[in-house]
């Protein structure tokens, strides 16, 4: 049930809006149809396809000797099913096809070492590395990816979907080192979702238990071998012919935790040497004895999303006023500085962000005159009104939250000083999401999962606003936003400067319009002991894309 601010809190899980949709031209211009705006557009994006720079390194550069061993903790559940299993045992035991740059979420090569897209991006070709080889010795060959392409894709199977497939029509290995996937249209985006798939031996990929793998199908061609499970804690090994480099720390363990608390234990009793944390967990981590910290943004945007069909936000400029009167760098103060501020819907530094984006300024004095230019003016009593109206809007998200609640709170009063009447009402996770689905909120503070592609449609696009089903809460639209989308799925080649221009228009057209005021990326961690070196945990790659590279003290 919902409940205004000052009823009795339960605390609920924090919610991500976790798709698992991974979400590719001909260049529109689109801005033009937008509502009149104050905004002063940047410039275009800059016209260049990524460039792979070198991996980020932590700080100090690890000048330890090789060998030893180490204990990572994570909270999570022991099993083995491939596509909920713990993110280390993914990343530590299986590759993909591509890899992803830590820097700016660029693809390289991974498996393979090369790859090409047809011009009307509608065919991928994959060329794959010579010489890698399986834990268990046999070759990598092509019939192990498109074995796993047409398991992963099967209508039956079961569990989580690991990707989007889209239109996929056929996965075929032309030899033994090349492999063709063709679609029945152009599907940009699943150049991605393709390219980070976990990649499975032939007989794991077609056997009758997929996803659930027993401990002998845990074989991979990754950095560390699984060597031995025992109820909560596997043992690994590093696997000395990796075509990556081998890794420096010989014996690896992974043990998996019931919750952050048990996890912060173990890692003061010194039982572990590593494990990841949130935002919310700052003010516990920071606490513990001979904690070491390396952080990065969290692939999530915590934004303020507005709900279109509230006769009053379906007017851009009253969106728009609203963005100017939110003073983020006092928001960011309220979660003691547990994010890093954003303009826009991706993550600052990724590849295809456009140069120049407009943003929003704290202007109090700028939103009042953008909303008496629409109408809305101070009837004598304090609030905001329009044809005897008063600006009436309800605030929802999650309670008990540690980076939304109070987020909520001080949003409320930055509201509430421009005129605005605001009431905040927080509501467990259940109810919280069925209001959301059914966009039944004027206001609605919320987490989401910011997709390594760009294509975002799933937020944004006009016909995802079913309710019930859709993620496009606000309802949305923007015809030409909607064609955007179909370019950025359709671009020759998908070549990624057509999709980067693309998506830097698609990009300031949202932060022009504003259906959504976007705030910060709450940041991640990763806490060591002392005696680890080498963690460099990316926004992009994940905690753990570097083990390799990890050194200890003996």
């Amino acid at each position: 049930m919902s409940r205004p601010l000052n009823v009795l809190r339960r605390g609920i899980p924090r919610f991500s809006l976790r798709s698992g949709l991974l979400l590719a031209v001909t260049l529109v211009i689109f801005l033009a149809a937008c509502a009149t705006s104050p905004i002063t557009t940047g410039t275009p994006p800059t016209q260049g396809a990524p460039v792979a720079t070198a991996p980020a390194q932590s700080s100090p550069t690890p000048t330890l000797p090789a060998g030893g061993s180490i204990t990572i903790g994570v909270v999570g559940n022991a099993n083995l099913d491939v596509n909920a299993m713990p993110a280390f045992l993914q990343s530590a035991v299986f590759d993909s096809l591509l890899t992803v740059d830590p820097t700016n979420g660029a693809l390289k090569p991974g498996l393979a070492e090369s790859y090409q897209v047809s011009n009307d991006a509608t065919t991928y070709t994959f060329h794959l590395r010579a010489g890698v080889h399986w834990h268990n010795g046999d070759p990598l060959t092509a019939d192990d990816v498109v074995a796993t392409i047409k398991a992963f894709s099967s209508p039956e199977f079961r569990g989580t979907p690991v990707t989007d497939f889209g239109p996929l029509a056929s996965a075929t290995a032309l030899d033994s080192r090349t492999v063709q996937v063709t679609w029945s249209s152009a599907y940009c985006s699943a150049l991605t979702g393709i390219g980070t798939l976990s990649i499975l031996p032939r007989a794991v990929a077609t056997s009758a238990n997929l996803p659930h793998l027993t401990p002998a199908q845990m074989i991979g061609t990754g950095a560390l071998k699984l060597r031995a499970i025992n109820g909560n804690e596997f043992t690994l090994d590093r696997n000395a012919d990796y075509y990556g480099g081998a890794a420096a720390i010989d014996t690896w363990t992974l043990r998996v935790y019931p919750d952050a608390a048990a996890l912060r234990a173990a890692f003061a009793a010194k039982q572990i040497d590593v494990m990841p944390a949130t935002a919310a967990d700052y003010a516990a981590i920071t606490s513990l004895p001979g904690a070491n910290l390396q952080s990065s943004a969290a692939p999530e945007s915590v934004s303020l999303l507005f709900n279109t069909e509230t006769p009053a936000l379906n007017d851009a400029r009253v969106r728009q006023a609203l963005a100017y009167a939110l003073d983020r760098n006092a928001l960011l103060n309220d979660i003691a500085g547990q994010g890093q501020l954003i303009d826009g819907s991706a993550l600052p530094g990724f590849w295809a962000n456009p140069a120049n984006l407009p943003g929003y300024a704290y202007d109090p004095a700028k939103a009042k005159q953008i909303l008496a230019d629409a109408g809305w003016r101070d009837a004598g009593n304090g609030v905001l009104s329009k044809d005897g109206k008063p600006m009436q809007l309800e605030l929802w998200s999650e309670a008990d939250n540690p980076i939304l609640e109070p987020l909520a709170l001080r949003i409320r009063e930055q509201l509430t000083a421009l005129g605005v009447s605001v009431t905040v009402r927080l509501d467990d996770r259940s109810g919280w999401l069925t209001r959301a689905f059914q966009h039944r909120f004027d206001l609605l503070l919320l987490t989401r999962q910011i997709p390594l592609d760009p294509d975002q449609r799933w937020y944004w696009q006009s016909d995802q606003n079913a309710m019930g089903s859709g993620y496009n809460f606000g309802s949305y639209a923007n015809p030409r936003l909607d064609t955007a989308f179909a370019d950025l799925q359709r671009a020759p080649a998908c070549d990624p400067t057509a999709r980067a221009a693309l998506f830097g228009q698609i990009d300031q057209t949202l932060v022009t319009e504003a259906p959504a005021v976007f705030l910060l990326a709450p940041k991640q961690y990763l806490v060591s002991s002392d005696r680890v070196a080498g963690l460099a945990p990316s926004a992009f790659a994940g905690e753990f894309w570097n083990i390799n590279a990890w050194h200890v003290k003996q």
